[in-house]
């Protein structure tokens, strides 16, 4: 390449160079003398909400709790002692009636105890009026021999006795003085040993009476778990025994339905699509520390009904003669509080409530509010305090 292309070239290359920073300018320039467009705010628009007044009104609560039917009363009986199985008088179905016997074991063991504590009483008895005779012999010598000792004494000292006499005499004195103090011991503490024998005997008595299960009330043989010939234990269960003249609903409610209900209140209970009548009779007061729940009971004729069958209880509330009330749609819950939306001109306000009894589709609520406040009635999840709205 000559020396003029080579020039040519490098002055090709500036003039570029210098047309592209014109053109920098120019666009600089340009972008500083533009005029600025001002951001045009939009308005968001007014969201419809459906309201209606606040309702003060007579309010019947009524709360419908499901459950199963349990026996009034339901035994596990057993044995209270070991032994062999001899007879089983009851079949599951079977209905018995108070102090029928159940189940038998042999007794031959607990009979011969009994025989052998009304022999040792028998004897205690014996020994004991054998004692108080010994004893009255044996008290009479001794004050004999106590008079005794006296003469020889008296006659040793004018020396027409001597001393060996009176030593023999003295110790034949101590002697029926010990054996006086065994024997009142003895029929001193005859009363005591009288009642240890008679303890046996009652003790004996019982162990034959173990040997029975008996019903302890009337009722219907649910099972039988042992055979004859079967060797039982104590407090196995042996037979299963219910009561079903009465059936009971056993409940859980929350603290807002226990305390709008009493004991003896009348209730509607619903069985198979039959409808009966019960009564309360357990409310408990202080709720359970777990669940939080209050136990209630219902009582009911057992005719014609069988224990595990499901029921609804109608538990019709204590009346509210001036509730405020709104619509079930209308409560806002957040975490642990609720609240509802109150449409003033065209805002809302968020207040707090309190919820009470519900009915139906209408919801007792209390707190800042008053009747014919316009409440928004439902869609509430996305509505805020201040908010724009426009009623439809």
């Amino acid at each position: 390449m000559s020396e003029a292309d080579i020039q040519i070239k490098k002055l090709s290359l500036k003039y570029i160079l210098i047309l592209i920073l014109c053109v920098i300018c120019l666009i600089a320039i340009l972008l500083l003398t533009a005029p600025q467009k001002k951001p045009v705010l939009r308005e968001i628009a007014a969201t419809q909400v459906i309201v209606q007044p606040i309702v003060q009104q007579l309010v019947q609560p009524i709360k419908k709790v499901g459950g199963h039917l349990r026996p009034v009363r339901s035994s596990a009986l057993s044995f209270e002692l070991s032994g062999q199985v001899l007879a089983r008088h009851v079949e599951p179905g079977d209905r018995v009636n108070e102090e029928d016997v159940l189940i038998t074991l042999h007794r031959g063991d607990q009979q011969d105890a009994l025989a052998e504590a009304k022999a040792q009483l028998s004897q205690e008895h014996k020994a004991i009026a054998r004692d108080q005779r010994i004893l009255k012999l044996i008290s009479e010598n001794r004050a004999l021999q106590a008079r005794e000792v006296t003469r020889l004494e008296q006659l040793g000292q004018k020396s027409l006795a001597s001393r060996s006499m009176r030593d023999s005499a003295n110790q034949l004195l101590i002697q029926q003085q010990r054996e006086e103090e065994q024997l009142r011991y003895s029929v001193d503490t005859s009363k005591a040993r009288l009642e240890l024998k008679h303890a046996a005997v009652r003790r004996a008595k019982r162990n034959v009476a173990r040997t029975a299960i008996s019903a302890p009330y009337g009722g219907t043989i649910n099972a039988v778990q042992v055979e004859a010939g079967d060797y039982v234990t104590p407090n196995q269960v042996v037979v299963e025994l219910l009561q079903l003249t009465q059936l009971d609903l056993n409940l859980d409610v929350n603290g807002t339905t226990a305390a709008m209900l009493s004991l003896q209140q009348p209730v509607s209970v619903t069985i198979n699509g039959e409808a009966r009548r019960g009564k309360i009779i357990a409310l408990q007061t202080s709720p359970d520390a777990e669940t939080f729940t209050h136990a209630v009971r219902i009582r009911l004729d057992g005719d014609g009904l069988q224990a595990g069958a499901p029921a609804t209880a109608t538990l019709e509330l204590k009346a509210l003669p001036n509730a405020l009330v709104v619509p079930v749609s209308a409560i806002l819950h957040h975490n642990d509080e609720r609240f509802i939306f109150i449409a003033e001109a065209e805002t809302l306000r968020r207040v707090a409530v309190t919820l009470s009894a519900r009915q139906g589709q209408l919801q007792v609520v209390s707190g800042a509010i008053q009747a014919g406040e316009m409440v928004v009635a439902r869609d509430v999840a996305f509505l805020t305090d201040g908010q724009s709205v426009v009623r439809e």
